[in-house]
């Protein structure tokens, strides 16, 4: 059983490199262990990293056992006690474990980190992926070697199956501990484990290595799928994506646009929020907002864009202003040129408020609100168009939208215009 492991188990390092191995106490890791002291030409150094949780009695006589195997071995053993009463997560403990690992590798100069993970990790990763909805992941199973924060990891053992390595561990009599939780179904993996794998195996026309095929498949389908985010996102203008354009692709296409967009803004969102953006954009509301990391998604008629709320994307409104003599002035964005009978002044320039009417030629009084929703002003600009009124507080002009003032032989009337945008200092 040697030789298969031989075969099989995948060298990603030197020997003038110090390398470094997650040692747990259990069966995969001991193996990995025993099988690199037998192979101790393939490296330099090699440093064991442990870490006790504390959560089990056995936690004690595993930490002592590791210690004593190193000493005896010659190779230097590094220990972390993570406290995790009360507040024990798999992320949680997974996320202390590696800032261990990348501590402990940086102070020994070790090259990588090694892991015990094997082919059957790989499947029973490749299912919990799939059957939980987190498939468009980077990658969907586990790597052979790759990275973790920065740290460089490799599994050497990730082609060689569970019953190798229970074979080499007959053979060899390598020591280990048995953690009693991985018999239980408590978390979804052992279920996979104990459950579903079995009866995968147990079917004649089921093949578990279908899914590493399938999982590089998905890889390589995903890459493409960011490749046309990327180049979607590239052409959009000032940061907002265009709903018509984004509705014309793919739904899983809009997928990977908007999780690419929202993580520009740095916005990590789940796949249920981003189904949501999506139903939200194909669906008939012409205006509505989204909220998540702190930052408001909005939808405006034909566009999709971020207000994060920092100052950089508020505009002050303008003061009401009175127009007591031609000239040009300027308002919310603005510019409203006056030339006008000096009978005909002073005009208000203010916002607009609730229950406001312009009366039209030919068409009579309408209320601003419906002029809004007919000309698709976004919600925002509604507060900015100025709205003029004569000093009887009738409303003669609404934006660049209406000027019921027509241009006369002796006077220009009114003329507003819409200002160029600038970037605000920082």
């Amino acid at each position: 059983m040697t030789e298969d492991i031989d075969k099989l188990m995948q060298m990603m390092w030197a020997p003038s490199d110090t390398i470094a191995l997650a040692v747990s106490g259990g069966i995969d890791s001991m193996v990995l262990y025993h099988i690199l002291t037998e192979r101790d030409d393939t490296y330099r150094k090699l440093v064991l990293l442990h870490v006790n949780h504390g959560v089990r009695p056995e936690s004690a006589d595993e930490e002592s056992y590791i210690r004593r195997l190193g000493s005896r071995n010659g190779h230097a053993v590094e220990v972390a006690h993570l406290s995790m009463a009360g507040d024990f997560s798999q992320a949680k403990a997974r996320a202390l474990r590696y800032r261990f690992f990348k501590e402990q590798c940086g102070k020994h100069g070790a090259a990588v980190l090694l892991t015990a993970h094997h082919l059957d990790d790989h499947h029973e990763t490749i299912l919990h992926q799939l059957l939980t909805g987190r498939h468009l992941n980077d990658t969907l199973g586990i790597k052979s070697a790759g990275t973790v924060d920065g740290l460089p990891v490799a599994r050497p053992l990730l082609a060689v199956s569970r019953q190798v390595i229970k074979q080499y561990q007959n053979r060899h009599h390598v020591h280990y501990f048995e953690d009693e939780t991985n018999a239980e179904d408590d978390y979804t993996r052992n279920y996979i484990r104990h459950h579903i794998m079995p009866a995968i195996r147990a079917h004649e026309h089921l093949h578990e290595t279908s899914l590493g095929r399938a999982a590089e498949d998905m890889d390589e389908l995903k890459k493409l799928a960011r490749l046309r985010a990327s180049e979607f996102i590239s052409h959009t203008k000032d940061e907002d994506l265009e709903r018509t354009a984004l509705n014309n692709e793919p739904h899983i296409i809009k997928v990977f646009i908007l999780q690419k967009w929202l993580s520009l803004h740095g916005i990590h969102a789940g796949r249920k929020f981003i189904e949501e953006l999506i139903a939200v954009s194909q669906g008939d509301a012409s205006q509505s907002d989204l909220h998540a990391g702190g930052k408001t998604i909005k939808l405006r008629y034909g566009r999709l864009f971020i207000d994060d709320g920092s100052t950089k994307h508020v505009r002050l409104m303008d003061e009401d202003l009175l127009i007591t003599a031609n000239g040009t002035y300027h308002h919310n964005g603005y510019r409203i040129d006056v030339e006008l009978p000096r009978e005909m002044l002073p005009l208000t320039v203010r916002p607009r408020m609730d229950g406001d009417v312009i009366r039209l030629p030919k068409v009579g009084r309408k209320k601003l609100s419906r002029i809004f929703i007919d000309n698709k002003v976004p919600r925002e600009e509604r507060e900015k168009i100025p709205v003029i009124a004569d000093k009887c507080n009738e409303i003669i002009a609404l934006g660049t939208i209406y000027n019921i003032i027509e241009p006369r032989e002796n006077y220009n009337g009114l003329n507003i215009s819409k200002e160029k945008a600038h970037e605000p200092e920082e």
